[in-house]
């Protein structure tokens, strides 16, 4: 029998909803008839558009309430969904689900315990559940236990093409003879986050090649990426809270390699297809967030106290934040240059 309907829910965060696009592509490809909605937070609404493969977007209100989200499951449960899948698994999109339990398939393991163990008593245990794995390769585990043979796949954003000409048109204003752009996210979510080198190594990299630099970010971080486009003179721009964040990915598409904390940019910049840098300090790479294509690149230099919470969430508790600064500016920029001339990327323990 063929299945007509999908639902498939994923609130937040940015960069999990830029994961799921691998999800949907395997949901496609062994149902290609049937018709997939994907329920979203309102505010990301817009990046939810350019998954592949998502027929309808649902979305909710990052304030909906108890009886909003329990009046909005009943929605859902009205229509004849074959499977739903939670990749969420949060209390909010439990209340969505609750009216059709028949219909949702079982999730996938999140393995807290192991990262429990690993931010709270800084032991590995991931060797006694599986091993550590990325979020791509275990949100595929619903589809498994269905007895299809889903195989992680690149994550992917479809560009408008409206928004790469609106892109395209930015960029030439802002430096008319640049040939090649390097994206630069120098905020993410939590201070902790944020390596402190990035004005200086665009510095440099301004001083050692022909590159011009896009500085990307949340409006709440345009003084900081507008002090990093300065570090480079004429041949930066800030657009940090000038575009949405179709016209981020838009940019980002048009950059030869991005370099970026580990925030959602990165998901997104490899979603458009596009290598990237990233700096990895207060959490762990085993959490399956780092960069997934052979060209991109991460560092991480974990002194003993890394990592101290599971999403970079909790301030350092060292006035040094070790984390952070044992990242040089000048590796950071032999890795770019590595980059640039074609050689894989690799991790760094």
């Amino acid at each position: 029998m063929r299945t007509k309907r999908i639902l498939v829910l994923r609130l937040s965060s940015l960069g999990d909803v830029i994961l799921c696009s691998s999800f949907l592509k395997s949901v496609r490809e062994h149902f290609p008839e049937a018709s997939i909605d994907f329920v979203v937070r309102r505010d990301l609404g817009p990046v939810a558009t350019m998954l592949p493969g998502v027929d309808r977007i649902i979305a909710i209100e990052r304030s909906a309430g108890l009886a909003e989200l329990l009046r909005r499951g009943g929605e859902l449960a009205a229509c004849d969904y074959a499977h739903v899948f939670d990749l969420h698994q949060s209390v909010r999109s439990r209340l969505l689900v609750s009216r059709m339990w028949s219909r949702v398939r079982p999730g996938f393991g999140k393995q807290l315990v192991p990262r429990w163990a690993l931010v709270h008593l800084h032991r590995d245990w991931y060797r006694r559940f599986g091993g550590a794995r990325a979020l791509r390769e275990r949100m595929l585990e619903p589809l498994r236990r269905l007895g299809l043979r889903a195989r992680p796949q690149p994550t992917e954003l479809r560009v408008p093409e409206a928004a790469r000409r609106e892109a395209a048109t930015v960029l030439e204003r802002a430096v008319p003879s640049a040939s090649r752009w390097i994206g630069v996210v120098p905020g993410a979510r939590w201070p902790s986050k944020r390596w402190p080198g990035f004005a200086e190594l665009v510095a440099a990299l301004a001083a050692n090649g022909d590159s011009a630099f896009a500085v990307l970010g949340s409006p709440e971080e345009a003084a900081l990426a507008s002090a990093v486009a300065r570090a480079s003179g004429p041949r930066s721009v800030s657009l940090a809270g000038r575009l949405d964040l179709v016209g981020a990915a838009a940019v980002l598409e048009r950059c030869d390699l991005v370099i970026t904390n580990d925030s959602g940019l990165l998901h997104m910049a490899e979603a458009v297809g596009r290598p990237v840098l990233a700096f990895w300090g207060p959490t762990s790479p085993a959490f399956g967030y780092t960069p997934f294509r052979p060209e991109s690149r991460f560092l991480y230099h974990p002194p003993r106290c890394s990592p101290c919470s599971k999403n970079g969430s909790r301030s350092c508790h060292r006035p040094t934040h070790e984390c952070m600064d044992n990242i040089t500016v000048r590796e950071a920029a032999e890795a770019v240059e590595h980059m640039r001339t074609g050689g894989e990327g690799r991790t760094r323990p």
